[in-house]
């Protein structure tokens, strides 16, 4: 784990002017903590009180959070961790996709996305019940509450709710959360064809015939079409 410290010169509270977040080996991000300059000099000359009670703290902790998906940035669950629910990060990126029984693939540029996936565990085994996905802007920030959430652009999402039509794929049950991982591969897998329909500013509504003008380029976040009033702390709501 390491820490990142941010220091703004237009911060929101000038008495508060140094952001501070910690960043976890998994990809788990938390905060932010707003502190004060005399807070942030401090921290680099004083041990952290109980610092060297840390030892004990970890055998003496009962509620251990699982073993989380690279790529991870929240996660909830029940009391009892028979519900629980992950949202990842997955970077813009080429994909190469087919489309219906077509044998040919096709390079298409994908937005900056998160994936939420909720997962119902009962024993050993857990089972994806529910994905949802939405387009977030590459503008290079860190995700957080604030981040407005887009229309996914192409087929096999639900345009209102951003529910995951996985189709005939039936790779939805997994061992552990780690597996969360190839997940979005899976989905990737299946055939796109057109339902759900297309949500770009392109204003081409057959997905086959937005193929033929974006193929092998990259994903421009002006094709984005904004889902109103909702934001990435909607997805926990």
């Amino acid at each position: 784990m390491k820490w990142q410290f941010e220091l703004s010169d237009c911060p929101i509270n000038p008495a508060y002017p140094i952001k501070a977040t910690q960043l976890y080996d998994n990809g788990v991000q938390k905060g932010p903590f707003h502190l004060t300059m005399e807070d942030f000099i401090n921290s680099l000359k004083v041990e952290p009180d109980g610092l060297h009670n840390a030892e004990k703290l970890v055998e003496e902790e009962t509620n251990v959070s699982p073993t989380f998906p690279v790529g991870t940035i929240r996660y909830s669950s029940d009391p009892w961790h028979t519900r629980q629910r992950i949202t990842m990060e997955i970077p813009q990126k080429q994909w190469d996709i087919k489309y219906g029984d077509d044998d040919e693939f096709f390079s298409i540029g994908f937005p900056r996305m998160v994936i939420q996936y909720l997962i119902s565990s009962q024993n050993d085994q857990k089972k994806m019940i529910e994905t949802r996905l939405f387009a977030v802007l590459n503008d290079k920030k860190p995700i957080d509450d604030e981040t407005l959430l887009f229309h996914f652009p192409y087929p096999n999402v639900g345009k209102s709710n951003g529910i995951v039509c996985w189709g005939r794929n039936q790779r939805l049950e997994i061992t552990r959360l780690t597996e969360l991982e190839r997940a979005f591969q899976w989905f990737i897998a299946s055939p796109f064809n057109e339902d759900h329909g297309v949500r770009t500013t392109h204003g081409i509504a057959n997905f086959r015939k937005l193929i033929d003008r974006i193929q092998d380029k990259p994903f421009d976040d002006e094709w984005l079409i904004p889902i109103r009033n909702q934001s990435f702390r909607d997805l926990y709501v």
